[in-house]
């Protein structure tokens, strides 16, 4: 009786959030992981799907589409692979935004008064005028153990570097990508043959996990923040043609095979580098 008063005392103290992310692969675990832990998400944040020829407004609020019940359940199934579908399934309000410096945009998002903004995955830049709006700031999820590769796909250049772990860091945005002060990171292995997805949706389970985590312990004021080292950081843009070349010079036999098995996926070819005998 008491430790179920207890949970009930929790989920009423949650902190309030604002979630950033898009409809992919990586932000609907996190998603699901804050709202399973009874984290308030007050609203969620995606860029606009807009064209830039439309001038879409700085942001907009996303109804959710009335659907016929004829609808076929497989198309359902694949619209719930999406924090769009998982937003309007539990009422929480879902903004566009194509300008997240804009006044109004401002003005919007300072109304839910949040405590935190959780990102997972979000292909705007986020300026300091919206950082700044919550008391805890705003969290990042990174797919790698910071400052260790730094950038937009990690994943991608842990498989191509070959190594054998890869992990997940909770970090404070700043203006500088990826190096904000680190509040939480977990190592996870890289086993033999896993696909990039399986990876991708490994690393997203665990990060949204540990991100509640963080949540709890900045609310209760036990989390703890850790400078990055910039002497042992590195960073890698997206991948070129030439970063599907792979090196039988080089890598071993089980680096190749993990690398043209994780990354197939991308639907990518993969070659051999040209080499020369004597």
């Amino acid at each position: 009786m008491q430790s179920a008063m207890s949970n009930a005392q929790a989920k009423a103290q949650s902190p309030r959030v604002l979630f950033f992310g898009m409809p992919g692969n990586f932000s609907l675990p996190v998603l699901m992981a804050l709202l399973k832990d009874g984290i308030e998400v007050c609203a969620v944040v995606i860029p606009t799907t807009s064209d830039a020829s439309n001038q879409p407004q700085a942001i907009q609020l996303r109804e959710s589409p009335r659907i016929a019940r004829s609808t076929l359940p497989l198309v359902n199934a694949a619209l719930q692979r999406s924090i769009v579908q998982l937003s309007w399934e539990r009422k929480i309000p879902l903004w566009e935004v194509a300008q997240l410096a804009d006044t109004e945009t401002v003005s919007v998002l300072a109304a839910y008064q949040p405590d935190a903004i959780c990102v997972a995955c979000f292909s705007l830049l986020i300026p300091e005028v919206i950082r700044d709006l919550p008391r805890f700031g705003c969290l990042n999820v990174h797919p790698s153990l910071l400052p260790a590769n730094r950038g937009p796909v990690p994943l991608f250049w842990t498989l191509r570097e070959g190594h054998r772990t890869t992990g997940v860091t909770i970090h404070l945005m700043s203006e500088k990508m990826d190096s904000g002060d680190i509040l939480a990171q977990e190592e996870i292995a890289v086993p033999d043959g896993i696909r990039y997805r399986q990876l991708e949706q490994r690393c997203a389970e665990r990060g949204g996990a540990l991100l509640a985590r963080t949540l709890r312990d900045l609310d209760q004021g036990r989390a703890s923040r850790t400078p990055q080292d910039e002497s042992k950081s590195s960073y890698h843009s997206f991948p070129t043609d030439a970063d599907f070349v792979i090196r039988p010079e080089e890598w071993d036999a089980q680096h190749l095979a993990n690398f043209i098995h994780g990354i197939s996926d991308w639907g990518e070819p993969v070659q051999p580098s040209a080499t020369t005998s004597d």
